[in-house]
C-alpha cells in the first residue's frame, strides 16, 4: 500500500517538473531555471523508495539510493539560490547587490559541503516501513528490518537545510505578499509545514513526500509570476 503511494507522488512529481521545465522554456529566468532544478530527480526519489521492496536488498538498490540522497543534498540547497534570483527579478534594491547574490549561493554551498562531508562518512543500512524498502543511514526501531538490526547504528543527517528553506521561503513569501500582493509562496511553503510537521515514525515519512510537490507548485508558480512580471516591465 505505501510503496504504491509512493509511486503516486512520484508521478505528481514528474508532472510538477514537465510544467516547471515548459516555463523554464518560455521565460528562461534564472530564478525559474534555479528552483526547477531541484525538481530534477525528486520524483525519482519516491520511485527507489516504493520500488525497494520488489527490487530487495543489495547492491542495485543501494546504488538508487545513493543517487536520491546526492540529488537531494545538491538540489535542494539550489532552492536558495533560486530565491536570490527572484528578488532581484522582483527589482527589489536590495537584492541587486553582488554582495546579497553572494550570501544565498554561499549559503546554499555551505549546505551542500556540509551534507556531503556527512553523508561521505556513513554506511548505508536497510530501512523497512510498512511495506517499504529502502537504505538510510541511521536505525531507529521503526525503521528495523528485522531481529538482527542494530538499533541506534550510523548517523542521523539532520535535515538542516530543508528547515532552513522552509523559513526563508515563508519569509521570502512575507515580503512578496506585502511589496507585490503575491500570496501563495507563503502559503504555499507554510502549507507544507503541516506535511513536513508529521512525526516520521508515524506514517515512515511519506507525509512529508507529500508536501514537497506542494512546496515545489509554489515556488515554480512565484517564479513563472516574476519571470512574467519582469517581462512586462522590460516591454512596456
Amino acid at each position: 500500500m505505501f510503496s504504491l503511494a509512493y509511486l503516486m507522488i512520484a508521478a505528481v512529481d514528474f508532472a510538477v517538473l514537465v510544467w516547471a521545465a515548459r516555463l523554464c522554456l518560455e521565460y528562461r529566468s534564472n530564478g525559474l531555471i534555479l528552483a526547477t532544478i531541484p525538481l530534477t530527480l525528486l520524483w525519482f526519489d519516491n520511485v527507489v523508495i516504493g520500488l525497494g521492496s520488489t527490487l530487495g536488498e543489495g547492491t542495485l538498490l543501494i546504488g538508487l539510493n545513493t543517487i536520491r540522497f546526492l540529488a537531494h543534498y545538491i538540489g535542494l540547497p539550489m532552492t536558495f539560490i533560486a530565491v536570490g534570483s527572484m528578488a532581484r527579478e522582483s527589482g527589489f534594491g536590495w537584492a541587486q547587490s553582488r554582495m546579497a547574490m553572494a550570501a544565498f549561493c554561499l549559503l546554499a554551498t555551505y549546505f551542500i559541503l556540509d551534507d556531503l562531508w556527512l553523508f561521505s562518512s556513513a554506511t548505508f543500512y536497510p530501512s523497512c516501513f510498512a511495506d517499504t524498502l529502502r537504505y538510510t543511514t541511521h536505525i531507529a526501531a521503526y525503521t528495523a528490518c528485522g531481529p538482527d538490526a542494530v538499533i541506534g547504528a550510523g548517523i542521523r543527517i539532520p535535515p538542516f537545510p530543508a528547515i532552513t528553506l522552509t523559513w526563508v521561503l515563508i519569509g521570502f513569501g512575507i515580503y512578496l505578499w506585502v511589496k507585490t500582493g503575491w500570496k501563495w509562496l507563503v502559503i504555499g511553503a507554510g502549507g507544507s509545514m503541516a506535511f513536513f510537521a508529521v512525526p516520521y515514525p508515524l506514517t515512515g515519512g511519506i507525509v512529508g513526500n507529500m508536501g514537497e510537490p506542494v512546496v515545489s507548485v509554489a515556488i515554480v508558480a512565484t517564479a513563472a509570476h516574476i519571470a512574467r512580471r519582469a517581462r512586462a516591465r522590460q516591454t512596456s
